[in-house]
């Protein structure tokens, strides 16, 4: 009986471990992959001291533009998704949009890219 529930044990130990061990292997594929999907600028951006140089992404199918206030009114045909630059190329946010009007809110005073389009919010 003993030998059963130190087996058991063992066995539960296993479990824990290789939990934790693909656990560690999971978080280093989404850091890579995260980091592989950092697609931010054209030019160069600046990172703890390292330059990146990469692209920066456009939405799938064309959108127009407003500036109403300090929102942004967004129009598309399709639903997809918006990739927001801050005023140095760096990747800011992802927006999703809907078929028809999106409106946008609660972005911080700056310069924003958007479809490589240039947007001051006051």
């Amino acid at each position: 009986m003993k030998s059963l529930l130190t087996l058991k044990k063992l066995i539960l130990c296993l479990f824990a471990g290789l939990a934790l061990c693909m656990g560690t292997l999971y978080a280093q594929n989404v850091h890579q992959i995260v980091r592989s999907n950092a697609v931010v600028s054209d030019g160069n951006v600046n990172e703890g001291g390292n330059v990146l140089k990469t692209k920066m992404l456009n939405s799938a199918f064309p959108v127009t533009i407003q500036l109403k206030g300090t929102r942004l009114c967004i129009t598309s045909k399709y639903t997809q998704l918006l990739p927001v630059y801050n005023e140095k190329g760096a990747f800011y946010s992802m927006f999703r949009l809907n078929k028809g009007t999106n409106w946008i809110g609660g972005l911080p005073k700056g310069v924003y890219y958007i479809n490589n389009r240039k947007v001051s919010i006051p």
